[in-house]
């Protein structure tokens, strides 16, 4: 049973580190990227599920959905591959930066690769490679871009093409310092020298064979945490593969080497960090080196045993157990056991209708993307049909508009002088009339001003009135009170008391000097004051209400307002009572606070 393969290339490495995406959604894939290292496919998709549910950015969710769409068909669900994919490539239209779209082409030319399509996969991948032309920012999509071309020209079978980009991939691997791509691309050298040795039967394309294994095999030792258990498992059964077909070696020391790298890739497997159909893989080449050695029993208890394994895993791999029932068929036959070769070809008959029944349903996918990819490329086709209709059309509107362009210049013309002619006229009258209202608006302008000027001036006149008035009342007071000085003086000459006459003299000194204070803040009482004293009384105020109003405006005291008017402070108190009662305040009122609050 030959068996010799090389590493998947889509979602089994390091993850983009662009720096265009946001940093929740950098942690999600570095989640998923662990996840594919430990081979546990679901809980990465239900971790991209949570990471899309989570943005709404359009660069991040071009990311998310192209890797869950990678997948999907990495797991055969075509059709929910394709779904994810049309969702990478809306977001990817909208996103605004280069990566985002790169990374949903990726994920088309992988579909478009599983589906067969290697002219979709070279054009979709050259795409992805025109949009990351000259940025570093994503190394990972470069490299996957780059290993989707060299897996399609391999199966051209075009060396020159593959080695360029296998080359290429090898390049962004170390770039990126990514351990897992690096052991990916020398698996892909070495299958590359293996196809050359087929194709040539140089012995040198085995020694680079097995030099690019050990170069795999040499930095899993170096870095076994950063290289997925899919990759090493691979890496080893290349390795034990080699020995069995084409080392020169002794079959004891062919063996031993064989199984030392078989043993390691059990490891992998029964820690299901590795897919379970690489278990056919390890058996099958033990069962080889037991044909070789004539050990037809063993090897048939080692297809059974792997055979044992394969189905006990969940998953359908009817094509696998069917080349393995061929084998043990064939082995049978060796033995001379008619009974059990029967069997075995009954089986693998059975499997091989359920492999085309699976094949069947895999084609119908096929066929419903390519009906709807077809279906969406002839929708845009006419949507191109049309457009470019639509620009015959506005091209044949634009040389109609042309010739009617042409002949309106020609009328104009025609008509220039005359219409020149009344242009100008118009634009004299036009100045006119612009003149006209230019002359107005300068008259009216010195119109308001002189109006403005007036008002001032009135305004000014009103405070100098003003003024006056406020003058005029405290030189009357003042008069007043002298003149009420001066009859009690005559009153005491013709009493002859010269005592009270010095006294009252002493007294209105003092008076004197307090009432230029006094002068002063009745200047500053607005006139509207008394105005508004006689429109709030019930009764009609006499002048010397007013005085009182004025003296207790300005916060004199009872015994100062005594003094000025020369009475007791008892006549005073009752004068306040007689205007509360003209105000028509009640007993709780303040007359100092009613007339303070008329400021």
């Amino acid at each position: 049973m030959r068996i010799f393969t090389f590493i998947a290339f889509f979602l089994l490495g390091t993850v983009a580190k662009s720096q265009n995406i946001l940093e929740t959604t950098k942690q999600a894939l570095d989640s998923v990227e662990l996840l594919q290292m430990q081979n546990k496919t679901q809980d990465a998709i239900q971790t991209l599920n949570r990471a899309i549910h989570s943005t709404d950015s359009f660069d991040d969710l071009a990311y998310l959905y192209a890797y869950q769409s990678g997948l999907y068909v990495s797991k055969d669900s075509l059709l929910m591959g394709k779904k994810l994919l049309d969702r990478s490539l809306e977001a990817a239209e909208n996103a605004k930066n280069n990566p985002s779209k790169a990374v949903a082409y990726r994920a088309k030319a992988y579909l478009n690769f599983r589906l067969n399509l290697p002219d979709a996969v070279v054009k979709d991948a050259l795409t992805g490679l025109n949009y990351l032309e000259g940025d570093n920012t994503d190394l990972t999509t470069k490299y996957y871009l780059n290993y989707l071309l060299y897996s399609t020209y391999s199966r051209w079978g075009d060396e020159e093409k593959m080695e360029k980009y296998i080359l290429k991939c090898r390049q962004y691997a170390i770039a990126g310092n990514d351990i897992n791509l690096q052991v990916n691309v020398n698996n892909g050298m070495s299958s590359m020298y293996l196809a050359r040795y087929r194709k040539t039967k140089q012995t040198s394309m085995l020694d680079s064979t097995l030099l690019y294994l050990n170069k795999s095999f040499g930095l899993h030792r170096s870095h076994p945490k950063k290289v997925s258990g899919d990759t090493f498992v691979i890496t080893c059964i290349n390795m034990a593969n080699y020995y069995l077909e084409f080392s020169t070696e002794s079959m004891e020391v062919r063996k031993k080497k064989a199984f030392h790298y078989l043993q390691l890739a059990e490891g992998r497997l029964q820690k299901e960090e590795a897919s379970s159909e690489k278990w056919i893989n390890v058996f099958g080449i033990k069962s080889g080196f037991a044909k070789k050695e004539g050990d037809i029993s063993l090897a048939e208890r080692y297809l059974l045993q792997g055979l044992s394994l394969l189905v006990s895993d969940k998953g359908n791999y009817f094509k696998l157990e069917y080349r393995v029932n061929k084998e043990l068929a064939g082995i049978a036959l060796k033995r001379n056991d008619l009974k059990s070769a029967l069997e075995y070809q009954e089986r693998s008959e059975e499997l091989l209708k359920k492999s085309f029944d699976e094949q069947q349903l895999l084609n119908a996918q096929k066929l419903e993307i390519q009906y709807e990819t077809e279906k969406k490329d002839q929708q845009l086709k006419l949507l191109k049909e049309r457009e470019t209709f639509r620009k015959k059309q506005n091209y044949l509107y634009g040389g109609i508009a042309l010739a009617l362009l042409f002949g309106l210049a020609f009328m104009f013309i025609s008509y220039h002088f005359k219409l020149k002619y009344s242009i100008e006229r118009e634009e004299k009258l036009k100045r006119e009339k612009e003149e006209s209202e230019h002359r107005a608006n300068l008259q009216l302008k010195f119109e308001r001003e002189e109006q403005s000027r007036l008002i001032a001036e009135q305004e000014l006149s009103e405070i100098k009135r003003q003024q006056l008035e406020k003058e005029a009342l405290a030189n009357s007071l003042l008069i007043e009170h002298k003149n009420v000085m001066l009859q009690q003086i005559k009153s005491k000459i013709k009493e002859g008391d010269t005592g009270k006459i010095q006294k009252l003299l002493k007294e209105e000194m003092l008076l004197t000097a307090n009432f230029e204070d006094i002068k002063v803040q009745i200047q500053e009482v607005h006139p509207n004051f008394f105005n508004r004293l006689n429109q709030l009384a019930v009764r009609k105020l006499t002048p010397l209400d007013l005085k009182y109003c004025t003296y207790l405006y300005l916060k004199m005291s009872t015994k100062q307002i005594a003094q000025t008017l020369h009475v007791e402070p008892q006549s005073v108190r009752m004068f306040k009572y007689r205007l509360k009662q003209k105000f028509d305040l009640g007993k709780e009122a303040d007359l100092d606070t009613f007339l303070g609050d008329l400021s």
